[in-house]
């Protein structure tokens, strides 16, 4: 295992993810899981099928609070070729039911637990999805990769000494993986992309759709493209604004009220990024516990 601190950030403006953005991305790391399907299938032990099965936009906090502590991270950096880095994600009962042989002796007291040795085998697997990672992403950009692995979720102190830059607010793409293997529940993984790590990698993404149109099972590629309509993307209702003077922000108390230009009679907007698409009126769930807007015009 190596803990070797990644090269820092730099503090560039990245733009926001746009639709094809993230179908370039599902349609890269699909042939990163077609890969090491076909690298894990040379082992019958260890044989197994990834596939991506969803594309998100989220910020690194909630990334972090979806995965217990005793999740294994694993960093990989790009090394000397690029700035950045991304984190392959697998949970405990993932890493055990991939390394673990039915059957296995295993004493009570471990049984829950992941050996040094079950460590070590998830830490090959983290090396032949570094072998695939790097190959595919290979045609479109150079990477270098350098692994560090970690039995533990790090804090977000230590993302920070590790994935310089990275701050909880941070934007990620989350990519979703399943895993599997033969007489073996189903299992997944996750890689975690940094937004502003990607903002070098913008050119490739373009290219991987560009190339998308070149090849010959073009029908193949756009159904499996077609996989991303689950992918989710923020929606933003817009109650109103207002403008007020510095002097009245600085007096403000609690228990005071802001009033807003938009009346209680007229329609929401509701933006998906920055594109209005349409209008809704508020309201309520039937629970009565979540704001919600009926959708009234387009």
């Amino acid at each position: 295992m190596t803990n070797n601190p990644l090269q820092s950030l730099r503090f560039v403006k990245s733009r926001p993810l746009t639709g094809d953005d993230l179908k370039a991305l599902y349609y890269i790391h699909d042939k990163v899981a077609q890969t090491l399907t076909e690298i894990l299938s040379a082992e019958p032990t260890s044989a197994a099928t990834w596939q991506v099965i969803s594309v998100e936009q989220q910020s690194f906090q909630q990334v972090l609070r979806k995965y217990p502590r005793d999740s294994v991270w694993s960093l990989l950096g790009f090394g000397e070729s690029l700035v950045g880095g991304v984190a392959l994600v697998i949970e405990k009962e993932s890493v055990i039911s991939m390394v673990r042989q039915a059957g296995a002796e295993i004493a009570p007291e471990s049984e829950n637990e992941i050996t040094e040795f079950e460590l070590g085998q998830i830490d090959n697997r983290i090396q032949q999805f570094s072998e695939a990672f790097s190959t595919v992403w290979g045609e479109h950009h150079p990477l270098s990769l350098q692994l560090a692995t970690f039995p533990n979720t790090p804090t977000i102190d230590e993302f920070r000494n590790l994935l310089m830059g990275i701050n909880p607010d941070t934007p990620s793409v989350l990519l979703t993986f399943q895993v599997t293997m033969i007489a073996r529940e189903v299992q997944k993984a996750a890689l975690v992309f940094p937004q502003p790590y990607l903002a070098p990698l913008y050119h490739a993404l373009q290219s991987v759709l560009e190339g998308t149109n070149e090849e010959a099972d073009f029908e193949q590629v756009q159904e499996r493209i077609s996989m991303v309509d689950d992918v989710t993307t923020p929606v933003i209702v817009e109650l109103g604004k207002t403008r007020m003077s510095f002097a009245d922000i600085q007096t403000m108390e609690f228990n005071d009220f802001i009033v807003l230009d938009q009346t209680i009679d007229k329609p929401l907007t509701v933006k998906v990024g920055k594109d209005t698409l349409m209008k809704g009126m508020p309201g309520t769930t039937s629970d009565g516990r979540h704001l919600a807007v009926q959708i009234m015009e387009s």
